[in-house]
């Protein structure tokens, strides 16, 4: 078993390593600038400011498309600042405070910030006859059962006895109740796009980010379970992309985003990372179960990773064939590990110093050296 185990953690890596090293080459690729847009069109972007906003913007005004943002303007952005020298900003609150966008016309308006049905309904009331797209950025939290594999649009959303309830406990189902107002208002003029977890520069969960920056940082990697896992998580530019291309092209529907185009394990994952990455660094894959015994935390800690079998089985495994055959596009790995470091190391050291989730290095180096005495 340990051989084999051994054996499938070489093969992965040296595959891995080969395709994101190969990409390197063509990294430049994705610096260039769109091609502009055949029709310029009106986008409010509800929202805008934290991760998903300024890529949206971004690569809108480069498409040669208007943009509006709307909110309370109190979240500065960490990445694409001076393209909000070229947006309207309207400020106002979810909340209680919509009154700058009634009488007002755009030709879509992408919904990043509504958590709760409530928002959404006083939202698409105003919208609703002066907009001609409303796309819902939604979740893959919506589904209702996470134990099984290749889950897809179609499968059971999750459901809530109290539907006014405006507690973040139930942000899955309160997702899934504001994707029906969405479409109850737009009707067949509704985009609903459920992202995985989000990754890349700008990340305010340190979720993925956490891979990059630690591997970086050199030495020995506690890496979780099995290394085979299946690994899932879709960078913020190429959703933000999709999206803006959903609206160009009224590509009204659900959606699953979540990458990679193939299947990722977690092996493959990490020693994609590392080989964008100079320093020396090795891995030693601790047994889920050691993992959870010494308390430490799926997705909170031990980021983008969840325990195999059980509730969670299926978590790194949903299908993402509808929105391929939409035109979702992918970076290389290579691309995401590379971006998101070099704009970590932009950020304050006050703010690199206290991370958002992911493993100490105090309780990684107790935690591998209680699994290093138990495998002797």
């Amino acid at each position: 078993m340990r051989n084999s185990r051994r054996d499938f953690i070489k093969k992965g890596a040296a595959a891995l390593a080969a395709f994101s090293v190969a990409s390197s080459s063509s990294l430049k690729l994705f610096s260039k600038k769109p091609r502009k847009a055949s029709k310029s069109l009106s986008i409010l972007i509800l929202g805008g400011t934290a991760f998903t906003g300024p890529h949206q913007i971004k690569y809108a005004i480069d498409r040669g498309h208007t943009v509006s943002i709307f909110n309370r303007g109190k979240t500065k952005p960490t990445i694409n600042k001076k393209y909000f020298n070229k947006v309207e900003h309207l400020v106002g609150d979810r909340n209680n405070n919509l009154n700058v966008l009634k009488n007002r016309k755009w030709d879509a308006v992408i919904d990043n910030s509504a958590t709760y049905p409530r928002w959404v309904k006083q939202t698409t009331d105003i919208l609703k006859e002066n907009v001609e797209t409303y796309l819902f950025t939604s979740s893959l939290s919506v589904h209702a059962d996470f134990s099984v594999k290749g889950i897809t649009e179609d499968h059971p959303v999750a459901t809530i006895d109290d539907p006014t309830i405006e507690d973040m406990s139930g942000y899955g189902p309160l997702k899934a109740l504001s994707e029906k107002v969405a479409q109850k208002a737009f009707k067949n003029r509704a985009i609903i796009v459920r992202p995985h977890l989000i990754v890349g520069p700008g990340d305010r969960t340190d979720r993925w980010t956490y891979w990059p920056v630690r591997i970086n940082r050199g030495g020995e990697v506690l890496a979780p379970g099995d290394p085979s896992q299946p690994a899932q998580y879709i960078d913020a530019r190429d959703l933000s992309e999709f999206d803006i291309h959903l609206i160009e092209d009224n590509l009204f529907g659900t959606y699953t985003a979540v990458g990679p185009l193939g299947k990722l394990s977690m092996a493959e994952m990490l020693y994609g990372i590392k080989a964008v990455i100079s320093n020396d660094v090795s891995f030693t894959w601790v047994d889920q179960n050691f993992i959870l015994e010494n308390k430490i935390k799926p997705w909170a800690e031990m980021t983008a990773w969840m325990p195999s079998g059980g509730e969670f089985d299926g978590f790194f495994s949903f299908g993402n064939s509808n929105a391929v055959n939409a035109g979702l596009k992918y970076r290389p790995l290579a691309v995401t590990a590379r971006d998101t470091l070099r704009w970590w190391e932009t950020l304050s050291e006050e703010r690199r110093e206290k991370p958002k989730a992911g493993l100490s290095i105090i309780k990684e180096k107790e935690v591998l050296k209680k699994w290093k005495s138990k495998i002797k």
